[in-house]
């Protein structure tokens, strides 16, 4: 088949089953763009920043666990794309940035160049594979070679970079879909490791899971619950991962690391054996890499996608790599077959503590999930939020204060979103936005600070334009409310680049043509997020949430 090279990246992206390639168009993408106007298949998106293209093609990715395309001009179209690759590559998400560059002829000019870049350069250090294009036949081969290395283990980015003068160029190429160019399954485990694995969980008395977001990847959360309850294994997520497991489960932790509950950190210190399912085991996660949330001398049973991760942050008593729904499937085989008790999970005496720490929690944050006063509780919030949304609603949550409100009192009851490892402020909005576009049968909804919100504004006009109907929740209380705590504990005070000058972001809202509206009492929070929802716009709620100190963050991890 004969096909120029605008026709053959875009009939690259119809193998994968794009059906959406984010961007901001440059005079160099047109050529691609005219092909994608005139495919019926894929719709493009335009954002109002580089920036927010390539955070939308991740939230995408995130959300339906396929590679997604953003695509940009040379230069700064490039440039701008970077710490949206790295927040991909650091959350293991497949997302192609394919950045048409200056023409072939021109290489090696420099400065003498418009947009004179090393942009394989620039990007090598946040990706999987950066390459450059060098015939227009290679194209097709060079989708492949970049998608088949986004989806296999571990998951990430790549960056393709596609001189202009080849998108006018044809080449005959053979059009090769994916099943002929990338492995269907990864390895299960062989039996005498699923059978020691078994044995170690069948003996512990006191054994905890740590699942992260391999688990929703591969599908498996079905069988980590079928596991947990099978040996009466509390569960918790990690950071950015809230709801991996049902946190209303009796089982269910919440997340660990800094703002994780106190009775998930006192379960962790009391494991014999923890079960670590593709977890980086991460700085925040495991509280700076000590002891706070991973005893000493406990037994890590890790499984992970990558043999490379086995024992990189806590010596482990054995490690099995492969496809963490199958080797699940295979372990609960084994264990149903060992198991000789009768006794029901829930009448295990330390499930029965568990449900009683939990219990003493709940009521220990009781007086602030019900506060009345003005300015607003964010336990009061997160609370009346939780009860506003539906159960299936996939929530994203931002960075900073609001992440750590967020993990300590939202109650997730299926996998959200949460921002990862790599935090870029700004970037959960247009996350948020290319995840409502991969699961428009959801309700989606962003939870950020007012700081954020003002990074990503913008992107309220790509919201309306293309009608993504995200519910943006953002606390406006006027500070960087980590920092500025910081700033009182340690600074005695002394207050510089945490004040911020936030507009009436309801009104501005309105102005792009969304929908708007400002809550200022607490009583008022359900209705305006049932308000929101009916709208069927995108819709932001401006919250005015209590800046004083007991408001600015929840209890730290110890």
């Amino acid at each position: 088949m004969e096909l120029n090279g605008a026709q053959l990246l875009v009939e690259g992206m119809k193998l994968e089953g794009a059906e959406y390639v984010f961007g901001m168009s440059a005079t160099a993408t047109l050529p691609v763009l005219d092909v994608v106007y005139n495919t019926s298949q894929i719709q493009y998106i335009q954002s109002q920043h580089e920036q927010g293209a390539i955070y939308m093609a991740n939230g995408h990715a995130r959300a339906n666990g396929k590679v997604s395309f953003c695509l940009v001009g040379p230069g700064p179209g490039t440039t701008n794309c970077q710490s949206g690759m790295a927040q991909a590559f650091y959350t293991s998400v497949p997302s192609i940035l394919i950045g048409i560059e200056d023409g072939s002829d021109y290489y090696g000019l420099g400065f003498a160049l418009h947009h004179g870049l090393d942009a394989v350069g620039v990007m090598k250090p946040v990706t999987k594979l950066s390459i450059r294009a060098e015939r227009t036949s290679r194209l097709a081969d060079l989708i492949r070679m970049a998608c088949r290395l986004a989806l296999s283990p571990r998951n990430g980015p790549a960056y393709l970079s596609v001189p202009r003068n080849l998108l006018d160029e044809k080449a005959c190429v053979d059009l090769v879909p994916p099943e002929h160019y990338r492995v269907a399954t990864l390895p299960a485990g062989n039996f005498q490791e699923i059978a020691r694995a078994a044995g170690i969980l069948a003996e512990a008395k006191n054994p905890v899971a740590l699942a992260a977001g391999e688990v929703e990847w591969h599908g498996a959360r079905e069988e980590l619950i079928k596991l947990a309850e099978l040996l009466g294994m509390p569960v918790a997520g990690t950071e950015g991962h809230k709801g991996i497991f049902p946190e209303d489960h009796p089982l269910g932790l919440g997340v660990t690391g800094i703002h994780g509950r106190p009775y998930a950190h006192r379960v962790f210190q009391e494991a014999d054996v923890i079960l670590a399912l593709g977890t980086a085991f991460t700085e925040f996660g495991t509280g700076w890499f000590g002891h706070k949330v991973i005893p000493k001398n406990v037994k890590i049973i890790q499984i992970d996608v990558e043999a490379s991760e086995m024992g990189k942050i806590y010596p482990i008593e054995m490690g099995i790599a492969g496809d963490i729904k199958a080797i699940l499937q295979s372990l609960i085989g084994e264990l149903r077959e060992r198991k000789n008790s009768s006794l029901d999970w829930r009448e295990i005496p330390r499930i029965r503590e568990l449900q009683s720490r939990k219990s003493e929690w709940e009521m220990s944050i009781r007086t602030d999930e019900t506060s009345s006063r003005t300015l607003i509780h964010p336990l009061r919030l997160m609370k009346d939020l939780r009860a506003a949304l539906p159960d299936d609603a996939l929530v994203v949550g931002q960075s900073g204060s609001t992440q750590a409100w967020f993990e300590y009192g939202f109650t997730a009851l299926t996998h959200n979103l949460g921002i990862g490892t790599w935090h870029p402020m700004g970037a959960e909005y247009s996350e948020t936005l290319g995840a409502q576009l991969a699961t428009p049968e959801r309700t989606v909804v962003c939870v950020l600070g007012d700081g954020s919100m003002m990074m990503a504004l913008p992107e309220l006009a790509t919201a309306v334009k293309y009608n993504i109907p995200v519910l943006a929740v953002v606390f406006h209380n006027d500070i960087f409310g980590k920092m500025h705590r910081t700033q009182v504990v340690q600074y005695g005070s002394r207050f510089i680049g945490t004040e911020l000058p936030i507009p009436h972001l309801a009104n501005v809202a309105k102005e792009f043509g969304a929908y708007g509206e400002k809550v200022v009492h607490p009583e008022d929070i359900k209705p305006a997020v049932k308000r929101a929802l009916s709208s069927g716009k995108p819709s932001l709620l401006e919250v005015m949430v209590d800046n004083s100190m007991d408001c600015l963050a929840p209890p730290h991890l110890a």
